[in-house]
């Protein structure tokens, strides 16, 4: 991977939400951006929808196979895969 393709992922906590204002009733705003590519774009968590994602994380939801996969979904699970 060249230096142009790296990736750094930050994340900042604001009370600004003239970014997301589909979210602008909130306290503050958890930001995830690509800090190597700033005009990307960025996503806007709530501190619950931050706080679920983290325990997610923690839970291994977002971990991937051996093979790059995600897990299959709850109602997946012992279905054949197609």
């Amino acid at each position: 991977m060249s230096m142009e393709e790296e990736s750094r992922v930050e994340v900042v906590v604001t009370t600004d939400t003239s970014g997301a204002p589909h979210k602008a009733g909130e306290r503050k705003l958890y930001v995830m951006f690509d800090a190597a590519k700033p005009d990307a774009g960025k996503l806007y968590f709530t501190e619950a929808e931050w706080d679920a994602f983290v325990l997610g994380v923690k839970d291994g939801e977002f971990d991937l196979d051996e093979d790059g996969n995600l897990p299959p979904l709850p109602e997946q699970q012992g279905q054949p895969q197609t």
